[in-house]
């Protein structure tokens, strides 16, 4: 998992095996970014001898992984109780051909955070918030931050961008993309023009951290960013906390708002000697009291319904997945690459989209 900064992990772990004897669960503590802990469980799956028994497992992990075979079947292991409980979205994106492999922990979605003491309304349409960003910016604040940097972030504003013009990327079920049609040049188009105008240079090289420690210092007017930030800000005593509010994402005029879907849950390895062992921690885990502690601890937003908050609710409705494809890293690698190309003018977004769009076809035909 990522480093337990705050402890609750081994908490809950400690508890989980001083209630169980016969089962002990280890804490294996990797690095913050997502993407190098995959590469830990990849190398390690790849062995044949895996040296972790339960995935922490990404959304966009499922298919690679259950299309690999290196997870364990769990649809037989769901109550019907908590099957009803767990966002569908969730429960569909920890699913690979109809199979559950993910029992969902945390659900994520992309926010639009903003100055509620400067801004009147939140904005709607992108031209609002280019409009709102420009009049309420100063030479300390700054108008929209996002997260740029080449990692697996920028695909996520750059999507909420996307589906916000009416475009998409791939559909998973046809293997077709979608890069080079006019509403993705038209996303890119946007986040490039925020560069210089409302939002600062430096923001080609900024992830989730580097933005919120922006915003929470009120050192800008709107914030592209996932729920956590709002437990953070609610803690600090920040001036800004009490003047921050959230809304969704912007959208071009006759198209509709989208959140990216994020999220965080347990998996069993296919080569975990002990499933029932496995099972019965991961059971313990998803369950409503203990992601109740984490959600208090963490600001993470539980996948149960029962636990929802009442303001994330509208957001929860307008959530989109990734493409569940089980050659997701390589699809965001490639797109990755010539977006962040683009936006540090290296190429034009037209053949950055273009080039994108040759690369993730010749991926998709294999």
């Amino acid at each position: 998992m990522e480093p337990d900064g705050t402890g609750i992990w081994r908490k809950l772990i400690s508890e989980f095996n001083s209630r169980t004897p016969g089962v002990r669960v280890r804490i294996v503590e990797g690095p913050p970014a997502t993407n190098a802990r995959e590469d830990l469980y990849s190398t390690s799956f790849l062995s044949g001898t895996s040296s972790f028994d339960i995935v922490y497992c990404d959304v966009i992990w499922v298919a690679k992984f259950a299309a690999a075979g290196w997870l364990r079947d769990l649809t037989s292991r769901l109550s019907q109780e908590d099957r009803e409980d767990f966002l569908a979205m969730e429960l569909s994106a920890g699913s690979y051909r109809g199979r559950l492999y993910r029992i969902p922990a945390f659900t994520d979605a992309g926010l639009l955070y903003y100055r509620k003491d400067l801004v009147p309304a939140p904005p709607r349409t992108f031209d609002e918030l280019v409009e709102q960003a420009r009049k309420y910016q100063t030479k300390e604040r700054l108008g929209f931050l996002w997260q740029g940097k080449q990692y697996e972030g920028l695909i996520t504003a750059y999507l909420e961008i996307l589906w916000g013009f009416g475009g998409d990327w791939i559909d998973p079920e046809k293997r077709q993309t979608f890069l080079d049609e006019p509403a993705a040049v038209q996303a890119l188009d946007f986040l490039k023009s925020t560069i210089g105008s409302i939002s600062p240079p430096g923001v080609t090289g900024y992830i989730e951290e580097d933005t919120r420690l922006l915003f929470q210092s009120g050192r800008a007017v709107f914030l592209r960013n996932w729920p956590y930030v709002w437990t953070l800000m609610k803690r600090s005593n920040a001036p800004v906390a009490e003047k921050a509010a959230y809304a969704p994402m912007v959208h071009a005029p006759g198209q509709s708002s989208a959140a990216t879907l994020g999220g965080w849950g347990f998996a069993i390895s296919s080569y975990c000697p002990n499933p029932d062992g496995a099972w019965r921690f991961v059971d313990f885990i998803t369950r409503r009291e203990q992601l109740a502690l984490v959600q208090q601890h963490m600001g993470r937003i539980p996948s149960r319904k029962s636990l929802q908050p009442a303001e994330f609710l509208p957001i929860a409705e307008i959530v989109r997945m990734r493409p569940a494809i089980p050659e997701y890293a390589q699809a965001s690698d490639i797109l990755q690459r010539w977006v962040s190309a683009a936006l540090t003018g290296r190429v034009t977004c037209e053949k950055a989209l273009r080039e994108a769009a040759r690369e993730t076809r010749l991926l998709l035909k294999g």
